[in-house]
């Protein structure tokens, strides 16, 4: 795993008060952001699959599509680490229809399963993909990447934000000729994880003909950027 730590600081007004004697509400105050930022590739992967066939009969159309959804699970064994990472839906049903001049005509009896599968060997991921597609599956649905220690980077964005704010702190109070006192308060004023480039958006990769079967493609995940805010309240002496 790559791990880029970075960071900026953004400077806002300061405000005072008579006395650093009173109460806190009232003590001469510096009030200054910070913004910090880590960047991280993701380390984990979800791929969700669709089952869909029309049949006249609907007990004919549920048996394809548990029997597709059964093949999906022969073939993507050997790449999941344990049965937590695979998730599997209760087959739907429907009636579909089509028009024909004009006309709503009954069409058959639609039966759709999907199955969601977690790729913890991003490395595999490529090869991962053409097996799948090789199966007799109707569409991907989404193929979305995500990071195992999010919550600890999230955090360590956090953290380099304070810094970043305790050091705008420090110039100001260098220009302004006063020392900086006591932490008075820390707020947080946001925080985002999010992708440089479009990271788990929806697929929706319909594979009608199964042209797509035995197609060889290149997967790359995209940076992910985790960014925390916090405003801080300091003390002038």
């Amino acid at each position: 795993m790559q791990i880029v730590l970075y960071s900026s600081f953004l400077l806002v007004t300061a405000c005072t008060a008579p006395s650093n004697q009173l109460p806190n509400d009232q003590v001469r105050r510096l009030e200054v952001a910070g913004i910090g930022q880590v960047t991280a590739y993701p380390d984990q992967a979800e791929v969700t699959v669709e089952a869909s066939f029309v049949k006249p009969r609907l007990k004919d159309a549920t048996a394809e599509v548990q029997g597709v959804i059964g093949d999906v699970l022969t073939t993507i064994q050997p790449f999941v680490a344990s049965r937590q990472d695979v998730k599997t839906s209760f087959v739907s049903t429907n009636k579909e229809y089509k028009y024909v001049n004009d006309k709503e005509v009954f069409a058959g009896f639609e039966a759709t399963q999907s199955l969601t599968v977690r790729l913890s060997d991003l490395t595999r991921l490529e090869d991962f993909m053409e097996k799948l597609l090789a199966t007799r599956i109707s569409r991907i649905q989404r193929l979305s990447y995500s990071h195992t220690r999010a919550d600890s980077l999230q955090q360590q964005a956090q953290l380099i934000a304070l810094r970043n704010s305790l050091k705008s702190a420090d110039k100001l109070c260098a220009e302004l000729g006063k020392k900086r006192g006591a932490v008075l308060q820390v707020t947080e004023a946001g925080s985002d994880s999010s992708p440089e480039s479009g990271w788990g958006s929806p697929v929706e990769m319909n594979l009608y003909g199964k042209g797509m079967g035995g197609r060889s493609f290149r997967l790359t995940p995209d940076l992910m950027v985790f960014s925390g805010r916090v405003q801080t309240s300091v003390a002038l002496e």
